[in-house]
């Protein structure tokens, strides 16, 4: 009997004091009103018009390589991609061209480091030649951060060797 008096009267306080939350604490907190944070027009347009000028901006270019080797074969495709970079920078003085090396896992850290800092340099001499300027050209190595493909089969490792050329607006 002493077990049902004492589980009734711990209900009883339960009940008072939930409904003292609920009615004290909760219900204000629900009933205040929350702050709608809008945007301005300008903001919305900005953002609209920085959407649709990613849109237009050429597609990054991927240059693969043999392995261990920093020299590629020309490709029409990567002059086409490289007069659409041209005009760009042309249109837009303030991008710059970024070249970033990337190699495979095979061999130390250091050597994949350097491997991908030439192939960058390669790919930057290969827009020299067509036509950019080195001042708007970022080259940097990634080496083997980023793979693409597996690092087990020859075939995903070959997809990691590899210079990627985009965009870079300041």
């Amino acid at each position: 009997m002493k077990i049902l008096i004492s589980g009734f009267a711990v209900f009883v306080i339960w009940c008072f004091i939930s409904a003292w939350i609920y009615n004290d604490k909760l219900l204000p907190a629900m009933k205040k009103p929350v702050p709608v944070l809008s945007t301005s027009e300008s903001q919305s347009r900005e953002a609209d018009s920085l959407m649709k000028l990613k849109a237009l901006m050429p597609r990054e270019l991927s240059i693969y390589f043999d392995f261990d080797k920093s020299e590629f074969k020309t490709d029409q495709q990567y002059d086409a991609a490289i007069a659409d970079f041209r005009a760009w920078l042309e249109k837009y003085p303030g991008a710059m061209i970024k070249v970033d090396g990337y190699t495979d896992i095979v061999g130390t850290t250091e050597f994949n480091q350097e491997l991908g800092l030439r192939r960058a340099h390669a790919a930057g001499k290969y827009l020299e030649d067509h036509g950019i300027t080195t001042d708007r050209i970022i080259a940097g190595s990634n080496g083997e951060d980023m793979l693409t493909g597996d690092y087990i089969t020859p075939e995903g490792r070959a997809k990691s060797r590899r210079t990627v050329i985009s965009i870079k607006m300041q």
